[in-house]
């Protein structure tokens, strides 16, 4: 993953590296001048990415060039910085990388050189280096990342962030401030936090809030409307969350039915459970009568038939702040679903 450095004021400069291992990959320069450069404030991006880590008391063990031009040479043939040497100085440290540089693989007689090497900066212990702690450390920013990556998230890594947010883990995103993500039991999450610990889990590596944007048309808030998330305007009044006619019927008088139903209901749920019988049995079918959807309609617009069906039916006796597992739920056609509810109906 590429991270560009930031100056002073926040702003990206045009100096990117990647973390490998315990291992800083710094990129050269190259490129034409203009709209073809590549990292052209190579130079104030690595005195900043230096200067940042010996503030931090961080000590550069080592440095090695790097581009690929070298890379059969071994590796400490192409040292340019000792760890004593990493100790000193930001200022010095630049230095004796930027002169060591211009002459490394040069014969004695040769003049000029390249001092904007991609190199290879290597921390010291006891510093543990995590992609979080390097970035807060040397003030850099992530590239944002792909559409194609992001729509990686699915349902149940959603369902399982908003699980976490519930349960009160602590996160990056801040809080939001345009829209909020509106529970079914009213508990109003800021969409980009949901998002950002779903990528997270999805993609096995840590997302950060660079990493991708929210807002309406975006990767994150496709994601979150399509596993069924109610995206509101964050000033808005909660709106009233209308029911089927037959809905209203069944819960009427019911108490027991009123608490199945809400729970079926739960924000992201259906959508999550539908997702892991996809990967578990490869299409979605009924579970009561095995009716495929697909071949009865003729194509996957026939998977909307399929609902989600909570299988525990004494809903009463859950104790309270019960959580509710994909195990417990089953997928059912439309028909059994309505079958399902009527005689837990005529049970009560």
């Amino acid at each position: 993953m590429r991270y560009s450095v930031l100056d002073n004021d926040g702003n990206p400069l045009d100096a990117h590296f990647e973390i490998d291992s315990s291992e800083i990959v710094f990129h050269s320069r190259g490129g034409a001048k203009g709209q073809d450069a590549r990292n052209s404030q190579y130079e104030a991006g690595l005195r900043l990415l230096v200067g940042r880590l010996r503030s931090a008391q961080v000590v550069l063990s080592g440095a090695f060039v790097d581009s690929s031009q070298v890379k059969s040479v071994p590796l400490e043939q192409r040292r340019i910085l000792s760890a004593a040497e990493g100790a000193t100085t930001a200022e010095e440290v630049c230095k004796l990388l930027a002169s060591r540089m211009k002459v490394f693989g040069q014969s004695p007689s040769a003049s000029g050189g390249n001092s904007t090497k991609r190199i290879r900066i290597r921390l010291s212990a006891p510093f543990q280096l995590t992609d979080e702690k390097v970035v807060d450390v040397v003030a850099a920013a992530p590239e944002r990342l792909p559409a194609s990556q992001l729509e990686k998230v699915g349902a149940q890594d959603l369902l399982f962030a908003v699980e976490q947010l519930l349960a009160g883990a602590s996160h990056r995103f801040g809080e939001s401030t345009d829209y909020d993500v509106l529970l079914d039991t009213g508990k109003r999450l800021p969409p980009k936090a949901i998002f950002g610990i779903a990528a997270t889990r999805a993609l096995g590596f840590s997302v950060l809030p660079g990493h991708f944007s929210g807002g309406v048309g975006t990767p994150c808030f496709k994601a979150l409307e399509g596993a069924g998330y109610q995206i509101v305007p964050k000033d808005a009044p909660d709106p009233e969350v209308p029911r089927e006619a037959a809905d209203r019927e069944y819960v009427e008088g019911t108490p027991k039915l009123r608490s199945h139903l809400r729970k079926e209901r739960r924000s992201g749920l259906a959508a999550a459970k539908k997702d892991e019988f996809r990967q578990a049995h490869g299409r979605l079918f009924c579970e009561r009568c095995e009716m495929d959807p697909v071949k009865v309609y003729g194509d996957s617009s026939g998977e909307a038939c399929i609902e989600v069906h909570h299988r525990a039916v004494q809903v009463q006796d859950m104790a309270p702040g019960h959580k509710t597992k994909l195990s417990d739920l089953k997928c059912l056609c439309a028909s059994c679903h309505r079958v399902v509810h009527r005689r837990l109906q005529q049970e009560s």
